[in-house]
């Protein structure tokens, strides 16, 4: 968890640089790193979005060939992530004791007490019913860690396995025909809700709709949720750890470029920008001035400060997917979140839990780069972890 204060220092010295987008465009091999350095150097140079040009992601890939999936064999797995980001536990806890005691309630009066136990589920259990009828079958492999111990049992499990794919083979996975963000031959902007047909490019345009149905026109291009901005501030560029979170599928997703420009590097939060009728930009998600701040209406790109002045609401219907991969960010890489946007993704995990798109998407996920994100498997497990 940061708070605001503390990141004045590293706010001021990231104005010694130019400022960054937030997208478009653990342990990483070595093999994985040489074959994939040189073009994804060379993709994130020829995107306008770059994280040094402080404009967003704006741009059309210079290389707008449709995208294929690399069926050749996963690389060697062997090599060992940055010490400072790799620190994982390798002891998980015994499965908690599920032994079940003999019936002593008949039938009729269990069903009754079934029922009243539902009627008086409030809102905020929606988002675990699935976790605890899995939970009522099987052991709990989470049973008896605390905070500490099980952010490190999860960073564990999100390391083992994970092949970082580089950012053009992330892209081509996502964008590819039957790849992991083609519904139904259709690929959805995570703040809009806008589609366009799933062709195999990298930014797909043809025949766009908004999310009513209704024809337009868009480009799509990739999102970073967690910012590029903060992974520059978290990790050393281009180093086996900032590589793997660069290209991780779990927290990119596909976005309309021009609310993807808007979005920049702000924070994550609930703005009042509806009420007082000045979003910056407002298409079921918004970018806005956060609660109590006034003077910067026009939310502006290119000033670090305002990274946490401004803020972007996520449309309801996608709220839990941004949190839930920006939490998986923070463990995975051992990177932490402000205060008042942790608070925010801990809300939009419990308001929109994951659906069977999103579980569908964590599958696909898997098989492309070789691990899940627990917290859509366990929504609940969010809220066991005190401090992101």
């Amino acid at each position: 968890m940061r708070h605001l204060p503390t990141l004045a220092l590293a706010f001021a010295l990231a104005l010694g640089f130019a400022t960054t987008g937030c997208g478009d465009d653990p342990a990483a091999t070595a093999d994985v790193a040489a074959s994939d350095a040189g073009d994804d150097a060379l993709a994130r140079d020829a995107e306008d979005d770059t994280d040094h040009d402080g404009s967003g992601d704006t741009a059309v890939d210079a290389d707008d060939d449709a995208a294929t999936v690399d069926t050749g064999a996963p690389a060697d797995t062997s090599g060992a992530e940055d010490a400072a980001h790799d620190t994982v536990a390798d002891d998980t806890a015994p499965p908690a004791d599920t032994a079940t005691p003999p019936d002593t309630v008949d039938d009729d009066t269990a069903v009754a007490e079934d029922t009243a136990a539902a009627d008086s589920a409030g809102p905020d259990d929606a988002c675990c019913d699935a976790t605890d009828a899995i939970l009522d079958t099987t052991s709990d492999p989470y049973a008896g860690l605390d905070s500490a111990a099980l952010r490190t049992q999860l960073r564990a499990e999100t390391t083992a396995g994970h092949t970082p794919l580089g950012y053009n083979g992330a892209r081509d996975r996502m964008y590819a025909v039957g790849g992991i963000d083609d519904v139904g031959g259709r690929i959805e902007c995570i703040y809009t809700g806008r589609t366009v047909d799933a062709n195999g490019s990298r930014t797909p345009d043809k025949n766009c709709r908004l999310a009513d149905g209704t024809p337009t026109s868009c480009r799509l291009n990739t999102e970073h949720t967690f910012a590029r901005y903060y992974l520059d501030l978290a990790l050393t560029e281009n180093s086996a750890a900032y590589n793997a979170a660069e290209s991780d599928i779990h927290h990119i997703f596909p976005s309309e470029e021009g609310v993807n420009t808007a979005r920049w590097h702000f924070d994550f939060g609930e703005t009042t920008c509806l009420l007082s009728g000045d979003c910056k930009f407002n298409e079921g998600s918004q970018v806005g001035q956060r609660p109590g701040v006034t003077g910067y209406a026009n939310c502006p790109t290119g000033n670090v400060a305002l990274g946490h002045v401004c803020l972007m609401r996520v449309r309801p219907a996608r709220q839990g997917d941004v949190a839930r991969g920006m939490l998986y960010m923070a463990v995975r890489y051992g990177m932490s979140l402000e205060d008042a946007m942790e608070s925010a993704l801990r809300a939009w995990n419990l308001a929109d839990p994951p659906d069977a798109r999103e579980r569908a998407r964590n599958d696909a996920i898997e098989a492309a780069q070789g691990n899940r994100n627990p917290f859509v498997d366990r929504p609940d497990l969010v809220d066991r972890i005190v401090d992101y």
